[in-house]
């Protein structure tokens, strides 16, 4: 076992022992799964359509060409699920007979899923490989339910979309059944289903114009986890690179760039974003890089406190009088062991914004519709607040999201820190 893996080894026992941090942990779990096989559990394109005629695979090129950006990388993830989970079974038996150790194989699985979501994107790119979605304008449940007798299809358990609508089912509530036959003005009974999928009930009811509000809520996940995960990632970067670099040259370049943090962190993150919205329309990338760009100041002091600690201890001068590089000294030896206060708040920061993109969502300048999105549920029935379930629903998600990603901070904090550890 390495050193470094007999520290984290100390803080997963420290973690373990905060038992709403372990449990919040792998509550995690689930929330990713849901939103990575979101279309396979949640769609109204069928994965097999066969039309009397020929064999059609309408979800296999719909997830290959959707309508957001956000769900296109989801899509590759689930794409590159099942090689993953076989190479890095492999692998981490193959790691494990050199004698890696446990964490240094955990990270280098984790590289390996991302890795090959990114040649999996990549592969897409390339001309004639990536199949069209011919099938785009095909609305397959109303074609089921013309030619019944003739066709022959299977579904998602949930054989509805996110953006499908049905005016006629309009906000209902949970559970709701549309029934198979309706009475006219006539006092005649007729047939009332339009399409094959009127039948399976609305689990979480409907929205203002019949759309799904579970389904909604799945795909939401992808929209709130992309843009905490982003952003985060964004400030957390360029957090840590100025404060290493201020931390570690000191000086004038210390000065400067902790002017600039000075500067940066007078700049609400919430109504620059606003501004940007109203200039340059709505837009999740404008919610993204505004909270990424305004983000990093807090941890840019954290990092650069961490690293004058580290720049006065031997092992320090040890390193430069062997000649290594400064990009060297502060990369490879003084981060590692000035990352913790970055770790720490990044699941503070990635619940920070998952709240900030419902907030603008609810105001009406976050996502565009009709992409879906917690926020714009509450939208909805904020505006008629005898629709409760287009309420409380997203209201429970946002809350139970952000209090997992709380839990699961807190508890690394009290790992980290020696002076909490009990």
């Amino acid at each position: 076992m390495s050193r470094r893996d007999g520290y984290l080894d100390i803080v997963w026992s420290q973690f373990r022992k905060n038992t709403a941090a372990y449990i919040a942990l792998w509550l995690l779990v689930p929330l990713f799964c849901l939103a990575i096989f979101a279309p396979a559990l949640a769609s109204s394109v069928p994965f097999f359509y066969y039309d009397g005629h020929k064999i059609l695979w309408p979800w296999f090129r719909a997830l290959l060409n959707p309508e957001e950006t956000v769900d296109f990388w989801f899509n590759m993830a689930l794409v590159a699920f099942v090689p993953w989970v076989v190479a890095g079974v492999i692998a981490d038996r193959a790691w494990r007979r050199r004698g890696m150790g446990k964490w240094a194989r955990m990270s280098r699985v984790a590289a390996l899923y991302i890795c090959l979501i990114v040649l999996a994107s990549g592969m897409m790119t390339v001309p004639g490989i990536r199949p069209d979605n011919r099938y785009r304008a095909r609305t397959f449940p109303e074609e089921q339910f013309r030619n019944e007798k003739n066709v022959v299809a299977f579904y998602p358990p949930i054989p509805f979309g996110p953006t499908e609508q049905d005016i006629e089912s309009s906000v209902k509530p949970p559970m709701y059944r549309k029934p198979r036959f309706v009475t006219n003005p006539e006092g005649q009974e007729v047939l009332n289903w339009r399409k094959s999928n009127d039948g399976f009930p609305h689990i979480l009811g409907t929205d203002d114009v019949g759309r799904d509000v579970f389904v909604r809520m799945l795909y939401g996940l992808r929209i709130s986890l992309t843009v905490g995960f982003v952003a985060v990632g964004i400030y957390i970067t360029i957090g840590v690179v100025l404060g290493a670099i201020a931390g570690y040259f000191g000086g004038a370049v210390d000065i400067v760039i902790s002017r600039v943090i000075e500067v940066v962190i007078l700049f609400p993150s919430f109504f620059l974003i606003l501004t940007l919205v109203g200039l340059l329309g709505q837009s999740i990338y404008i919610i993204m890089v505004v909270i990424g760009v305004t983000g990093w100041p807090t941890i840019a002091r954290l990092i650069r406190g961490e690293v004058l600690k580290q720049r006065a201890i031997d092992y320090v001068q040890a390193a430069r009088a062997m000649g290594a590089s400064h990009s060297r000294i502060i990369f490879r030896h003084i981060l590692p062991n000035a990352i913790s206060p970055a770790l720490v708040a990044a699941p503070f920061g990635i619940a920070g914004a998952i709240i900030t993109e419902a907030g603008l969502s609810l105001l009406g300048f976050g996502v565009r519709l009709p992409a879906p999105s917690w926020g714009l549920i509450l939208r909805t029935g904020s505006e008629n607040y005898h629709y409760w379930w287009l309420v409380v629903f997203p209201s429970l998600a946002i809350f139970v999201t952000v209090t997992v990603f709380n839990l699961v901070g807190s508890g690394l904090r009290d790992a980290m820190d020696p002076r909490l550890r009990t």
